[in-house]
């Protein structure tokens, strides 16, 4: 009887001893894809302290003095918060970012945390390189406090989330308000109608004056579909049997419209070759006293112009009183599919999309912040910032974009549209003809993607 109560005592010391064993902090065992240890499971749930020291990766692809040096100060307070957690940074240049973002996705060595941007972002996402953030984002307290932009922007696949916006980009009218005052006029663009009335006013071939810095080169396409959906009143290029907007009459006289500017001699007569660093210069050089671009040009031009020369303004209205604009966020926060440390990759986007944290990045790059009460900080409410914080903040923004997801598009705004424009700008070829072509052309890549990606 002795021996028995003694097996069974030692039964229940071993039963004892693993079930122990088995409450020992999950992760210990198992090794992170970047040699450190994983903590799957973490104190405190979803973002908690990590029972382990762990170590994340995060990759950057918009390095620069500047921004490398915000970036890696931030990943230290990151750290300072969050002891048992390391983040390694690195970063790729920009044109070098999407391959390396496709070929580190295809290996499984995507780092935990990435910056992206909104175009790369759904083929990320289709491939299964990057996480679903919604199970995470819908438990984010921040979520009722973003502005319709981050809401509406292009951080979506599927219907959920992939991405946190870091800050928005979008186009603003920089004006030489030292000729408006010269006219007697205020420095206010309200619609499109207003815009190319201004670009008759402002024109002075005899003091080398135009009104619009006119883009004719590489991308100019953009601009001036950007017009034609405005004119339409519609928030994308095709119809939805995959048709270019183009072969409706209304699409069509909006095109003639603009593309007017510079058959009227309202902007220069190079510009019809001008890309992105000529149209800057020819308003910079006082050649133009309108240019259509985005936040990026403000730090050029507070370093070229004497203040009180310009400012921006919002993009103009169209006749139904909204705004058709295309925005996107510069290099929002997505999560590797591949890591081992989810729970923390969440809780690094947590920090670095924080209000506070968001604030401060904003500011120092001249981005819109994500944030409603961001928006009220003075910092946007007065100078060349102002006038890309009002847009964003107009209630009746609508979200319309260039189709980023054709891998035609480049092809189209970088060479295809360049000649087909030019040669209606230089009388080689109707208004009818170059409108067929591009409406074509466009209709042929969108059924083509329809064709392939059904819904």
């Amino acid at each position: 009887m002795q021996r028995k109560m003694f097996i069974v005592l030692v039964c229940a010391a071993l039963a004892l001893m693993m079930a122990l064993a088995g409450c020992s902090p999950a992760g210990q065992s198992g090794q992170s894809q970047n040699g450190s240890s994983g903590s799957q499971t973490t104190q405190g749930g979803n973002g908690g302290t990590p029972a382990k020291p762990v170590k994340l990766t995060y990759l950057d692809p918009l390095p620069s003095p500047e921004r490398t040096a915000l970036m890696q100060d931030l990943l230290k307070r990151f750290h300072d918060q969050n002891p048992n957690i390391e983040v390694e940074y690195q970063s790729v240049p920009w044109d070098q970012a999407s391959k390396k973002w496709l070929a580190m996705g295809a290996s499984g060595t995507l780092p935990d945390v990435v910056s992206i941007d909104d175009t790369s972002m759904t083929g990320l996402a289709a491939a299964g390189y990057i996480e679903n953030l919604q199970p995470y984002y819908d438990k984010w307290s921040q979520t009722g406090n973003l502005t319709e932009a981050s809401k509406l922007s292009r951080n979506k696949y599927k219907g959920n989330v992939y991405a946190i916006p870091d800050g928005f980009g979008l186009q603003g009218l920089f004006v030489r308000t030292d000729w408006f005052k010269e006219l007697n006029l205020e420095p206010k663009i309200e619609t499109w109608d207003d815009y190319f009335d201004l670009a008759k006013k402002l024109t002075d071939p005899a003091k080398g004056r135009y009104g619009i810095s006119f883009r004719g080169g590489a991308n100019g396409i953009l601009r001036a579909m950007e017009y034609v959906v405005n004119a339409v009143h519609t928030d994308s290029w095709f119809e939805k049997d995959g048709k270019s907007i183009l072969y409706r009459p209304e699409a069509a006289a909006a095109f003639k419209k603009f593309y007017s500017v510079y058959l009227d001699g309202y902007a220069p007569k190079e510009s019809i070759n001008w890309g992105f660093n000529e149209m800057v210069q020819g308003f910079m050089n006082g050649q133009a006293g309108i240019l259509n671009q985005t936040p990026e040009v403000i730090v050029t031009a507070d370093k070229n112009m004497k203040p009180g020369t310009w400012t921006v303004l919002p993009m103009p209205k169209a006749s139904d009183g909204k705004r058709y604009m295309t925005w996107g966020y510069t290099a929002g926060y997505a999560m590797s599919a591949k890591s081992q440390n989810k729970a923390e990759a969440w809780k690094l986007i947590e920090f670095l999309s924080s209000p506070e944290i968001n604030l401060e990045y904003c500011k120092k790059f001249s981005a819109i912040p994500i944030y409603k009460k961001n928006m009220d900080d003075p910092f946007f409410k007065q100078g060349p910032i102002a006038g890309y914080a009002a847009s964003l903040a107009d209630a009746n923004i609508v979200y319309s974009t260039p189709p980023s997801y054709l891998t035609e598009l480049p092809n189209f705004s970088g060479t295809y549209a360049v000649q087909e424009t030019q040669k209606y700008l230089t009388g080689a070829q109707s208004l009818d003809d170059t409108v067929k072509h591009l409406a074509d052309f466009l209709t042929q890549a969108q059924q083509k993607y329809m064709k392939e990606n059904p819904q």
